[in-house]
């Protein structure tokens, strides 16, 4: 090898001439990726400026984007429960009239329900399905008096509770959640209740 002439770098790393030095590249001076521009969705990956003389393996380190996604290109996000979504998936104007809703989404679906809410006016309701979202809390279910099923199944709920003033419940399905005991309270107040799927 002839002298001053950068050596070439052995298993793929590259090495420079002492009198180059390299400084690292901002990411926030670089212009964004024609993928983002098109609606495309890009996954960034960081690797951390090595220099000549550093002996350790390139280090990757995952970028969170600004654009609504992480760097796996996954966005992230909650859906809420809403009057106007209600009306819709039910085709009932009234929502006081409905009484089956469906609120289940796919496993591989994209944005889920994390809380149980607006559902008060649906005072006729007698079967909810809220199976495969990300419900943390069984809550606000205090005026659905006539509910008689209700699915909870694949959800991230830990604890029975707001449950007890449902006399009507006939069937109640938590499986797939990380529920460890049963309430004693369970036989004494829900006593229409026949299924209990755990």
């Amino acid at each position: 090898m002839r002298k001053g002439q950068p050596q070439r770098a052995s298993f793929g790393k590259r090495q420079m001439s002492p009198s180059r030095t390299q400084s690292p590249v901002s990411l926030s001076s670089r212009s964004p990726s024609p993928l983002i521009r098109h609606g495309t969705p890009a996954t960034y990956l960081v690797t951390e400026q090595r220099y000549p003389g550093d002996e350790e393996d390139d280090l990757a380190i995952p970028f969170k984007c600004h654009d609504g996604q992480d760097g796996n290109g996954v966005s992230p996000g909650i859906r809420y429960i809403t009057e106007p979504l209600i009306a819709k998936l039910s085709k009932q104007e009234n929502v006081a009239r409905v009484t089956s809703l469906n609120l289940s989404l796919a496993k591989d679906g994209g944005k889920k329900f994390k809380y149980i809410e607006n559902l008060e006016k649906c005072e006729k309701l007698e079967v909810l399905n809220l199976s495969n979202n990300l419900i943390e809390k069984i809550e606000k279910l205090d005026k659905l008096l006539k509910l008689r099923d209700l699915n909870l199944s694949y959800n991230k709920i830990s604890k029975i509770e707001a449950i007890e003033h449902l006399h009507n419940l006939q069937k109640l399905n938590l499986a797939g959640n990380e529920i460890e005991h049963i309430p004693v309270w369970m036989g004494k107040k829900l006593r229409s209740l026949r299924t209990l799927n755990l």
